[in-house]
């Protein structure tokens, strides 16, 4: 068996059994079982049931309530992207444009738009900073990505790896997650 094939089953496992149960009661051992694999391979390819669970779901996921480890915030952020696109799911960083252009009130409706994003990945990456300058980069980049991928159509599924894209585009935003540690 392949890596690759592995990897696959895990997730379709993994997301079988995360649809049916929820994230706190559904084991390793349960998903290994199913895709016919060691539990040590799936920690081994995915790191912890909380990073397959990032990869494995289309919904958008609680990452504060997942316990994620720090290095892993960016990845799991763009993850979720990937995965609603590539399932078809309408993705709520997308919908905030033409929320806010549509809204009878505009500037309302941005400014309440943007506080409720801004606060909601300043608490996942811990950006106490005033003005939430850490949190503002990463938003920029994912709503960046997320209006990329549906409305202009970059990376394309039949054309780029969605794992490869994942590795680029998570780089870039752990740069600004992982500057808030260094903030003073």
């Amino acid at each position: 068996m392949s890596t690759d094939n592995g990897r696959a089953r895990i997730r379709k496992a993994a997301a079988g059994l995360f649809g049916e149960r929820g994230f706190h009661d559904v084991t390793v051992r349960e998903i290994a079982e199913i895709a016919e694999v060691s539990p040590a391979l799936v920690i081994k390819l995915f790191g912890s049931k909380a990073e397959l669970y990032t990869v494995a779901n289309t919904v958008t996921v609680p990452l504060a309530d997942l316990d994620l480890p720090r290095e892993s915030l960016g990845r799991a952020m763009v993850q979720q992207i990937l995965n609603r696109r590539e399932d078809d799911v309408i993705d709520p960083w997308q919908t905030l444009v033409p929320r806010i252009r549509q809204s009878p009130t505009p500037k309302i409706t941005q400014q309440e738009l943007r506080e409720k994003y801004l606060n909601g990945v300043a608490r996942i990456i811990g950006d106490t900073t005033e003005d939430r300058r850490h949190a503002s980069a990463v938003a920029c980049q994912l709503l960046g990505l997320a209006e990329g991928l549906r409305v202009l159509g970059y990376f394309p599924s039949e054309e780029f790896d969605p794992d490869e894209v994942v590795e680029q585009y998570a780089y870039t935003v752990q740069i600004h997650i992982d500057r808030v540690a260094t903030a003073g």
